[in-house]
């Protein structure tokens, strides 16, 4: 990687995260082309992508320049749209989160449920160079992530992200270029002490208009089961913006002040959050899952070490949903 500041030249074999393959890999594993074609799409995209979050959108966190650049944005992509105007997409701008009762079959969480918890390689995006091989109640390892590509190909993921209902929310609250950009399943363990993304944050590296969709794999009935917790309306706010962890005791009059609280769900509940608002994860007392959805409209650093599947690994019944959603699922499906 060359750096010009914030700006970057990223090669084949760099990586945005631990955990994710880069191009070089894919190619070894039989995943991508090794086509000069193939390697120029990636290097122009994946060089677009790392600088729009890494120059563009992390230039400043300051919310003002934000909504601004936001603004900008939906207006390149799409001038006539009117965003945020249906009741529930204007309180989601107001508060930074909704919350949609039984969005989701149980038996279609318990399947995403049951390809997570399966033996398979799981990661750490905080720890690189971490690897657990085999069942997650093999390791007493706090936050244990599944593997992207496998994830992306799961016939459970596919359906949840075809969610006709899921797909009109984001689109009512972002716009209608909206697409899926990434996604993370992680299986929280119980560790004893708040771990890395249970501490109080702001997610400070995504892109300009972006929603976070969380799908809870299990019920979240108290804090024993480590839910989210959030303080509302801090989008916006222009203090705490800074990229680090927060203490309970510098946000504890905010909190009282905002109304902070966790966010309890049933299985087949789906919520959508602003998580450039202030939250953090809870550390749970028992092992849970989580599914989280990142749609946007530009990408994700991330997206361009998505594989895109071919429509024929597509699920059947699942393809006139996605061809009737095709800008949704541009990043994942070719």
């Amino acid at each position: 990687m060359t750096r010009f500041g914030k700006a970057a030249l990223v090669g084949l074999d760099h990586t945005p995260e631990a955990g994710i393959k880069p191009f070089t890999d894919q190619v070894a594993a039989g995943l991508r082309c090794n086509s000069r074609l193939a390697r120029w799409r990636h290097l122009a995209f994946y060089n677009y992508a790392f600088n729009y979050i890494f120059w563009l959108r992390t230039k400043s966190n300051d919310p003002a320049r934000l909504r601004t650049l936001g603004r900008l944005e939906r207006w390149v992509r799409a001038p006539l749209a009117r965003v945020g105007r249906t009741p529930r997409a204007a309180e989601f701008r107001d508060i930074d989160f909704h919350f949609a009762e039984k969005m989701l079959e149980p038996a279609l969480v318990d399947r995403m449920a049951a390809a997570m918890f399966a033996p398979q390689t799981f990661s750490d995006p905080y720890l690189p160079g971490f690897e657990h091989v085999g069942a997650p109640e093999a390791t007493d390892h706090p936050f244990l992530y599944m593997d992207p590509q496998r994830l992306f190909s799961d016939p459970a993921f596919l359906e949840i992200c075809a969610n006709p209902d899921l797909i009109a929310f984001c689109r009512e609250a972002i716009g209608p270029g909206a697409a899926l950009s990434w996604a993370w399943a992680w299986i929280s363990q119980p560790a004893g002490f708040a771990y890395q993304n249970q501490n109080w944050h702001r997610d400070c590296a995504e892109p300009l208009n972006f929603i976070r969709v969380f799908v809870p794999l299990s019920p979240i009935g108290s804090r024993e089961d480590g839910p989210l917790e959030l303080i509302p309306r801090t989008s916006g706010l222009r203090e705490f913006y800074d990229v680090r962890r927060f203490s309970d005791a510098e946000l504890d009059p905010l909190k009282q002040a905002s109304g902070a609280g966790v966010v309890l769900a049933e299985k087949g509940d789906v919520y959508f959050v602003n998580t450039f608002a202030l939250h953090r994860g809870t550390p749970p007392l028992q092992r849970r899952g989580m599914l989280s959805l990142l749609v946007s409209l530009g990408p994700s650093h991330r997206t361009p070490m998505i594989r895109k599947l071919e429509k024929r690994e597509v699920p059947e019944h699942l393809r006139p949903l996605i061809a009737k959603n095709r800008s949704f699922f541009r990043h994942l499906i070719g």
